[in-house]
């Protein structure tokens, strides 16, 4: 990685700034995707330095949205800042969790339409009628991202977010919106393959490594699977069986993990997404929070063998997948574990969902998968980090 993956740097003594070129690159390593895009309009010059630098960064974002109120005015209010001026690098992949409320009522988008008669002396104001229009999640944030951007979106009854200023908290009683987004890396060092899986489909038990690729998402057969995320509706049978043939196929260095949600992207039963990349770039680690593990001090002392773990990655990212009897009631209407991950991991954006029962297992080195019937939790919270070099 260079310099220029990275977000805005500070002018050193060092830097020797002897041609035009090298002002304005060094006043474009300033500059977010937005602005860039508008110096591609000026010369042909400053078209051929954007379009490298953005091709050049590479930088994992996060954003949340919390409101008591559907108006699309404010979401638009809060993302349009954080889309033009915050936005640094290209998003490939943004993994959304959305609350059910929020998701079922939508967003009010206002259109206008115009009715004029021959006889009417109103103006030109009056002959404009407002109606609003609900449009879901992924309408409103395919209207902000970029069209090449793939979004995933989970809906649970509880989420937990993280700010453009990397503040993370957990939203249960409110309703909220929050994602984190990915720019393209190269396919060796990290690669997100999402994949479905129908309610009718029927699962061998015995699949080949080849078969279990293409379920998951149409993975090239020399491609090694690291983590698996299973988002699931309703307990079936085939997610078991998927289990018990990535077990079967990947008897080592593998990481499973999950929730049982309230909806899943296009109505299916079964989605996720798998997480590829070789060792040397990619290091994924897992802890489980077991229901026994209750005080601030158990919580701690599990979450700092997460942390004895990390290693000094360029990017890291977390996921939390929590029991709803694991939040803000339990612990007295605090963001304990969400809390507790932070203070330990100041700088790694953090985003998760409450479901209604976990998928998951501790994985701090080469720890195998003794079955997948073991993988299944109930008031548990499981802390996922994924590491990027």
């Amino acid at each position: 990685m260079t310099e220029d993956n990275l977000t805005p740097y500070s002018i050193s003594s060092n830097d020797i700034l002897t041609t035009i070129y090298d002002i304005t690159r060094a006043v474009f390593r300033h500059l977010p995707i937005r602005s860039l895009d508008s110096c591609t309009l000026v010369c042909q010059s400053w078209a051929d330095l954007a379009r490298r630098l953005k091709s050049q960064r590479s930088c994992i974002q996060t954003f949340a949205y919390q409101t008591d109120s559907f108006l699309s005015q404010n979401f638009n209010e809060s993302i349009s800042p954080f889309i033009h001026d915050k936005l640094w690098s290209i998003p490939s992949f943004a993994l959304v969790v959305v609350t059910r409320n929020l998701d079922e009522r939508g967003f009010a988008s206002q259109s206008s339409s115009s009715s004029v008669t021959k006889s009417s002396r109103r103006s030109k104001a009056q002959q404009t009628a407002r109606h609003t229009e609900h449009i879901d999640t992924s309408q409103v944030l395919t209207h902000h991202l970029n069209r090449s951007c793939r979004i995933f979106t989970i809906v649970s009854s509880g989420i937990i977010v993280t700010n453009d200023s990397n503040q993370s908290k957990e939203i249960e009683t409110t309703d909220g919106l929050g994602m984190i987004l990915f720019p393209k890396f190269p396919s060796n060092i990290f690669q997100i393959y999402p994949f479905s899986i129908p309610a009718n489909c029927k699962i061998s038990p015995n699949m080949s490594r080849s078969d279990l690729h293409q379920l998951l998402g149409g993975i090239p057969d020399d491609v090694p699977i690291r983590c698996v995320l299973f988002f699931v509706v309703n307990r079936q049978s085939q997610v078991l069986k998927c289990m018990q043939n990535l077990v079967k196929n990947y008897p080592s260095k593998l990481v499973i993990a999950g929730g049982f949600v309230e909806q899943v992207e296009q109505s299916k039963n079964t989605c996720g997404i798998v997480l590829t990349g070789d060792e040397n770039h990619l290091n994924i680690r897992q802890i489980v929070l077991e229901s026994h593990l209750q005080t601030i001090e158990q919580i701690n002392s599990k979450l700092t063998k997460l942390k004895s773990n990390e290693d000094s990655s360029k990017f890291s990212f977390a996921i939390q997948l929590s029991c709803v009897a694991r939040g803000e009631d339990f612990y007295g209407n605090e963001n304990v574990e969400c809390t507790q991950f932070r203070n330990l991991f100041p700088r790694t954006p953090l985003i998760g969902i409450f479901g209604n029962g976990e998928i998951g297992h501790d994985y701090l080195s080469n720890e195998s998968i003794q079955s997948a019937d073991d993988l299944f939790l109930t008031y548990s919270t499981v802390f996922t980090l994924i590491s990027i070099n």
